[in-house]
């Protein structure tokens, strides 16, 4: 039987949509030795890093949204 504490906290507010209210994504890396980065066969490194629209939230709020910084300048400025 579950009850209200056993129910994941849901964020408040409007998801975010490239996290799904999560907070987190998955980041992939390839490494490569040596001084050719396309010789194969390279390691792969994946690591779950914060929402980078989000900052780690779960809600999208457009004044956190790093990626509107540009659009947020004044022209000329």
């Amino acid at each position: 039987m579950t009850g209200p504490a056993d129910e994941p906290e849901q964020p408040r507010g409007p998801q975010c949509q490239f996290c799904h209210g999560a907070g987190q994504v998955p980041r992939a890396w390839a490494y490569g030795p040596g001084p050719d980065p396309f010789r194969v066969p390279l390691e792969t490194l994946v690591r779950s890093g914060h929402c980078w629209f989000c900052r780690g939230t779960g809600v999208y709020e457009a004044s956190l949204d790093p990626t509107l910084d540009e659009l947020r300048r004044p022209p000329g400025g």
